[in-house]
C-alpha cells in the first residue's frame, strides 16, 4: 500500500506516542490460579535494549525496526491479543524468515520529493517475518510457547521465527543459546529461508548458520560474546567431529578410553592380589598358632606313671 506524506508525518508522530503500536504483552494467568495458561514466572527474559527514544528495541537493527513500526500491519497486529492466535497468523502469512522483504532491501531505489513515503522506501519493506517477531517481542514469551514454536510441526518458518526470537534477544550474554539450540542441529526439515530454491536448506543447518555467522539477509545479528561463542565454535567442531556425547560434553578419546580401560584392569588385578595376601596370611595365621600349641606341648614336664 503506496502513503502519501501526510500519513507518513501522522504515522511517525504515532510511533513516538505509541512505539508498540497498541500491541501490549499476553495476559497471564495468575499464580495462584488453578487454570491452564501461561504464568509470568515462566516467561524467558529478553535483552533489555532501548531505542534513542527510549522504548524497548530487542536488539533489532534500529533502521528495520522503524520500518517494522511504520508498517500497517504491525498496528493491525494490536487486535491480535493471544499466542495461540498469532501463531494461526505466521501460518497463514509467513513465507520466508528474512528481515526485510525478499527483492527490496538495498535493491529498490525509490527517488523524488516524497521517496520517504512511497510503498518502498530507500531500506526496504520489513519482511513479514519480522513484523511478527516484533509483535512476539513485545507479548513476552514463556519458554513453553518457545519450545512449542523450535517443535512445531505444520510450519518451518514458526519454527525460525522460535530460533530468532532466541539469537536475537536472549538476556545474559546468550549463555542459554546452546542449550536452546543443541537438540535441533541435525534436524533434517528442508526449507527456502527468504522463499526461493536458491535459499533451500535444513533446519540443522539453518540453526548452525544462526550460531556462527552474523550476516543474516541483509541485517547483522547481535554480537555473541567471545567466551560463548569460543565454546559454541568447539562443541560445533567436536560434533562435526563425532566427538560430542547426546548431552553435549566432549566424548572420551581412543586414548583415554585405553588408559581408563588399563586402570580399571590393574584395580582389579591388585584386588585380586590383596584377596590372595589375606587367604595366605589368614593360614600363616593358622600356622603360627599350631605352633604354639606343639611348643607348649614340649614345655609341660612329662606326667609320670
Amino acid at each position: 500500500m503506496t502513503h502519501n506524506k501526510y500519513f507518513f508525518s501522522g504515522r511517525m508522530m504515532a510511533i513516538r506516542q505509541k512505539p508498540e503500536g497498541g500491541n501490549t504483552k499476553q495476559e497471564f494467568v495468575p499464580e495462584d490460579s488453578p487454570q491452564p495458561g501461561p504464568r509470568e514466572k515462566d516467561v524467558l527474559p529478553l535483552a533489555s535494549t532501548v531505542d534513542a527514544f527510549g522504548a524497548n528495541a530487542y536488539n533489532l537493527n534500529p533502521m528495520l525496526l522503524e520500518v517494522i513500526r511504520m508498517s500497517d500491519l504491525f498496528w493491525d497486529l494490536a487486535e491480535v491479543t493471544t499466542f495461540e492466535k498469532v501463531i494461526d497468523e505466521i501460518y497463514f502469512n509467513v513465507k520466508y524468515a528474512t528481515p526485510w522483504e525478499p527483492g527490496t532491501h538495498n535493491v529498490h531505489r525509490a527517488t523524488g520529493m516524497q521517496s520517504a513515503v512511497r510503498g518502498v522506501s530507500s531500506a526496504g519493506s520489513a519482511g513479514t517475518s519480522y513484523i511478527y517477531l516484533l509483535k512476539l517481542f513485545i507479548m513476552r514469551l514463556t519458554r513453553q510457547q518457545i519450545k512449542m514454536m523450535l517443535d512445531h510441526p505444520d510450519s518451518p518458518y514458526i519454527r525460525c521465527l522460535g530460533f530468532l526470537y532466541l539469537r536475537i534477544a536472549l538476556s545474559d550474554g546468550y549463555k542459554e543459546l546452546w542449550t536452546w539450540f543443541e537438540p535441533y542441529l541435525e534436524d533434517p526439515e528442508e526449507f527456502n529461508i527468504d522463499g526461493t530454491p536458491q535459499t533451500k536448506t535444513t533446519m540443522g543447518q539453518y540453526v548452525i548458520r544462526l550460531l556462527t555467522d552474523q550476516d543474516y539477509f541483509g541485517d547483522r545479528l547481535p554480537r555473541i560474546p567471545v567466551l560463548v561463542q569460543r565454546n559454541i565454535d568447539a562443541k560445533l567442531k567436536l560434533l562435526s567431529e563425532g566427538k560430542l556425547n547426546e548431552d553435549g560434553a566432549a566424548a572420551e578419546s581412543p586414548a583415554t578410553t585405553d588408559v581408563s580401560e588399563r586402570w580399571t584392569e590393574s584395580k582389579e588385578r591388585i584386588k585380586r592380589k590383596r584377596a590372595e595376601i589375606e587367604m595366605l596370611e589368614e593360614k600363616v595365621r593358622g600356622l603360627r598358632d599350631r605352633i604354639r600349641e606343639k611348643e607348649a606341648e614340649l614345655r609341660r614336664p612329662p606326667v609320670r606313671g
